[in-house]
């Protein structure tokens, strides 16, 4: 992105050349091109002391002259040696001007014309003409200005009198002829009129810039050219020190023989205060040309920053140097880092500055102002107003901090990705003065817009990195005095509050965008500290699974890991039901590294290089990823104790392929085709095995596998949460024993079911209640003897065709529904908008058995907590 226009343009050096061929008459021309010829052959030019920089106004005349001149130079090039005489006869008869001294020539010849084009009184007066030669000479000036730029030369001395005598003589006429105008019968020719009316404009607004100049050389004439005269004495000059220096743009004051810095490009290098307004001037008209130096752009605007003496000073070159250090790799990826960190300072600068002196502000819209003149809160009669846009530029700094890390390789360079990751704290300082000021001007968008990003600085990070931030704000709240009422500094709160605050803050905004990333925010940081259900309801509430489609893409990567995370929460929290539901959509696709921006697309030839690029953009920096293994673990360990119970409980094939999770059971199906499985070598080998044991009833096995699982030392409460799976695995495990055997028993004791899984009875009695009232299991419970009776009926086999009939009637209804929720674009209002819990928390599950306790079916009905919630599936834009 560019918030910077392209400097540089060709426009003039054809304009100027345009010039110098109308300004030389035909009898000039042979002594120009032999001029040009003689220097070309010279070894040892006299004029070794003539300005440097106007070699390149020789190089233009050299390239426009004709090709009978350039024949003339390739003959004497080619001559021999004895038309030696006849040069020096030529040379004698030849007076060799420098170009400075042709400039001059060429801007005499201009006011010449120009004085001749408007001697004649009334309509007589040839407009047009005048018109082209005062282009010609407000180029010249503009040209002699570059030249004399950074001079040390007093701001009265480098304007020629001649110029301004021009310009004050034209200005004169102009009113006259005007006047005339307005009297006479006879109106001026339409070409006349429309010259005349460019050039009072024209004339205007370089009154308007010369001002100073003007009033001095009208209020007394010879002084001021007894004065241009003095300053424009030739001075002895000398080269830097070194040529890096000079290559550099150094310099070095003035020392006591008057040596003065030539800095590159033969230029003169000595910006002093008085020179700021004008030196800004120079570098914005450069705007959208092209072969301009940035980089000596950016050189000029650090020297106008320490030589700027008045807040006002300081405010313009700040915001001319910082959009100028963003837009200096417009074509490379990122910004240099070393550059990165001096653009941070300079707005950390520019944002103290604002809020120590409260008499200058930086708004978008403000009055017209003159930007070559001081301003003071005196003479502006209030506060002073400078066109410029804060939260952009603090938007595009933290843009390109992004950029950095996303192009830093953390594998292989990862002591410069860890030394470039310390430089978030003073950033996320700089922004928190940002939001101070912001709230101290009462801008609600720009404080907004501030505070969101404080908020995706902080709201994945572990507490203790937030804790350092906000140490590091508060150290500088205290030495600075900034001040904030939406996180009042000095007062001790932890992360959580923190985002609480910050989140709600923009709750209140007018920005629907920026409320919807508040809000996955702050399900994600919910969802991190395994608050479950504080992060289900603030979802369902804000109904973002409705329209989260239509968000831009960086808002579905957001949605798409405040969900994950979400269930990893659910599963860390013992919802094994959930977590599986949350994370099944995810897990289907194969693209999970894709739908969380932590890696581009496996097959990129589909993808032109433009969408590849705009793909590699939308990736998040490496301290951002999430682990996908974890992920991967939590979600096929949630498959494991939800489908291995449903698989014991089902009779035919056609009801095994009815298994929610495809994954988990193609996974199943390639470890029973395979005749030896050796030991688990990853996590997911861990976890089939360990199921394939809970189908067999070895469930303390299955229980080892699954605890011996490295990953799961990257969650917080580890303990917890193996745990949590032990005590699954258990109660799970004897859901499947008595899905398995009950064909075979008439009754069961509960104390030896007890005994068998290392459960307390009342457990046991528990969980075969509960399959009891849910008729999942056939059979009653006899509470006198402690034991479960269990009651077969047979079914004939129009019963069982019957029950094949209902069941497919009821997955006909489903995909009719799903289909009619996607023409329909699930709108919001609709029965999918929030989930349908039992009492024991679980999602309802329509599930039906027969007598003889067999799985018959497995619908999830309307209002399972999925409904809508799916991950949003990118397209590249």
């Amino acid at each position: 992105m560019s918030f910077f226009a392209k400097l540089g343009s060709d426009s003039d050096s054809d304009s100027s050349s345009e010039s110098e061929e109308s300004l030389i008459s035909d009898e000039e021309q042979p002594q120009k091109r032999n001029t040009m010829a003689n220097k070309f052959l010279r070894t040892g030019s006299d004029d070794s002391s003539d300005d440097s920089d106007d070699s390149s106004d020789e190089e233009e005349e050299m390239s426009d002259s004709d090709d009978e001149g350039g024949n003339a130079r390739a003959n004497k090039f080619l001559r021999g040696a004895d038309s030696s005489d006849e040069d020096s006869d030529d040379e004698d008869r030849i007076r060799v001007l420098s170009a400075k001294d042709k400039r001059f020539a060429e801007m005499d010849a201009a006011v010449n014309a120009l004085a001749n084009a408007t001697k004649a009184g009334g309509a007589a007066n040839d407009w047009v003409a005048a018109s082209d030669q005062l282009d010609k000479l407000l180029r010249f000036i503009q040209r002699h200005q570059t030249s004399m730029l950074a001079s040390p030369i007093p701001p009265a001395g480098h304007i020629p009198p001649a110029f301004l005598k021009a310009i004050t003589e034209l200005d004169e006429s102009i009113a006259e002829t005007v006047k005339a105008e307005k009297g006479a019968s006879k109106k001026m020719p339409a070409n006349k009129a429309k010259a005349l009316n460019q050039m009072r404009q024209t004339l205007k607004k370089k009154t308007k810039e010369f001002e100073t100049q003007l009033k001095q050389y009208t209020s007394d004439p010879e002084a001021y050219t007894d004065a241009y005269n003095v300053a424009n004495t030739p001075v002895k000059t000398r080269r830097a020190p070194t040529a890096q220096a000079a290559a550099d743009g150094a310099e070095t004051p003035d020392n006591e023989d008057g040596f003065t810095t030539i800095g590159r490009g033969g230029r003169q290098v000595a910006l002093t205060a008085d020179s700021v307004f004008k030196t800004l001037r120079e570098i914005f008209d450069q705007r959208g040309r092209k072969n301009t130096d940035r980089a000596e752009t950016i050189r000029t605007l650090q020297r106008l920053l320490e030589v700027s003496e008045t807040t006002y000073q300081q405010i313009r070159v700040l915001l001319a140097l910082i959009p100028a250090r963003l837009d200096y790799s417009q074509n490379l990826a990122s910004i240099p880092h070393d550059s990165w960190v001096a653009c941070l300072k300079e707005f950390d600068q520019l944002v103290t500055l604002l809020l120590k002196e409260q008499d200058y502000t930086v708004k978008d819209q403000v009055p017209e102002y003159d930007d070559m003149a001081e301003r003071t809160p005196q003479t502006e009669g209030g506060r002073v107003a400078v066109a410029g846009n804060l939260v952009s530029l603090l938007e595009n700094l933290d843009n390109e901090f992004t950029k950095t890390l996303q192009h830093t390789d953390a594998h292989e360079h990862g002591a410069e990705y860890i030394e470039r990751l310390r430089e978030e704290t003073p950033l996320y300082v700089t922004i928190a003065k940002a939001q101070s000021l912001f709230e101290r001007e009462q801008w609600a968008d720009q404080t907004a817009r501030a505070v969101m990003r404080r908020v995706e600085h902080v709201y994945a990070k572990p507490d203790a990195i937030v804790d350092h931030f906000e140490a590091a704000v508060n150290k500088a709240a205290e030495q600075e005095g900034f001040t904030s009422q939406i996180t009042p500094f000095g007062v001790e709160r932890d992360a959580s509050q923190l985002i609480h605050l910050l989140c709600v803050h923009i709750y209140h905004s007018d920005a629907p965008l920026l409320r919807a990333r508040a809000i996955l925010a702050h399900i994600f940081n919910h969802a991190i500290h395994a608050r479950y259900h504080q992060a289900r309801d603030l979802l369902l509430m804000s109904h973002l699974h409705d329209t989260i489609q239509h968000a831009d893409v960086a808002t579905q990567i957001m949605y798409n890991r405040a969900m994950v995370q979400l269930g990893l929460a659910a599963f860390r929290c013992g919802f094994i039901h959930e977590c599986q539901t949350i994370l099944q959509d995810m897990f289907q696709t194969q693209r999970q590294k894709e739908l969380l921006a932590q890696a581009v697309q496996r097959y990129t030839s589909s993808l032109s290089p433009e969408q590849e690029l705009i793909e590699k953009r939308r990736l998040l920096p490496f301290h951002m990823h999430l682990n996908i293994e974890l992920l991967e673990a939590a979600y096929l360990t949630s498959c494991m104790l939800v489908e291995i119970p449903l698989l014991a409980s089902v009779d035919t094939e056609e009801q095994r392929r009815r298994i929610a999770s495809k994954q988990f059971k193609r996974l199943l199906d390639l470890a029973d085709k395979q005749a030896f499985m050796g030991p688990p070598e990853n996590t997911r080998d861990h976890i089939i095995k360990a199921a394939k044991a809970l189908q067999a009833g070895e469930w303390e096995r299955a229980r080892d596998l699954i605890l011996t699982i490295k990953i799961w030392a990257l969650l917080d409460n580890v303990d917890d949460v193996k745990d949590m799976l032990a005590r699954k695995i258990q109660e799970e495990g004897l859901r499947t024993y008595l899905f398995t055997y009950a064909p075979y028993y008439q009754s069961l004791s509960l104390a030896h079911l007890a005994t068998m899984f290392a459960l307390p009875q009342q457990a046991v009695t528990s969980i075969v209640s509960r399959m009891i009232y849910t008729d999942e299991l056939a059979a009653s419970l006899d509470q006198i003897d402690g034991v479960v009776v269990f009651n077969r009926v047979e079914q004939t086999d129009v019963q069982r065709l019957a029950q094949q009939l209902a069941d497919r009637a009821v997955n006909l209804l489903e995909q009719n529904e799903k289909t009619l929720d996607v023409k329909l674009g699930q709108a919001p209002g609709n029965e999918r908008s929030g989930p349908r819990e039992n009492s024991d928390g679980r999602g309802q599950r329509s599930e039906r058995r027969s007598g003889r306790g067999s799985y018959r079916g497995r619908g999830r009905g309307r209002g399972g907590f999925n409904s809508g919630l799916g991950m949003q599936r990118r397209v590249a834009a």
